[in-house]
């Protein structure tokens, strides 16, 4: 299986439509993006590892990907990442209880609503916390 997406990226040159290549060799995840004549590649266990590794690369190079895995505030379950596949993950609100909204974690979204891996994992640092806290 390969699937050639095309997805919107924030350059430090601004706005540009790349192509994603996602691929599943070996049960593995492995995608590779490729626009303005660069190119990076990555793998994981799930969808949502894979895009981490990703976009570990592309925030060293100042590029962010339009898609929903990349939003600071969503985050795969270990659920959602082993039995799922990392394809969906929650997009988590502070002060919200209950189960978050479930979304596509490679499909589109805006990219003024991304951000790096950086911003992710302390947007779920602290999301973990608020809700750990409002349980105690």
């Amino acid at each position: 299986m390969a699937d050639y997406v095309p997805v919107q990226v924030m350059t430090p040159d601004g706005v540009r439509e790349w192509v994603m290549n996602i691929s599943r060799p070996g049960g593995g995840w492995e995608m590779a993006l490729t626009g303005d004549e660069q190119s990076w590649t990555a793998s994981g266990p799930n969808a949502f590892q894979a895009l981490r590794t990703l976009r570990a690369d592309l925030d060293r190079a100042g590029v962010l990907i339009g898609l929903n895995g990349a939003r600071p505030n969503s985050w795969a379950s270990g659920m959602q990442a082993d039995m799922g596949e990392g394809k969906v993950v929650y997009l988590c609100e502070m002060g919200e209880t209950g189960r978050p909204l479930s979304v596509g974690t490679l499909d589109a979204a805006p990219l003024d609503s991304v951000g790096t891996v950086a911003e992710q994992n302390e947007f779920n640092a602290a999301w973990l916390a608020s809700r750990t806290q409002g349980n105690a």
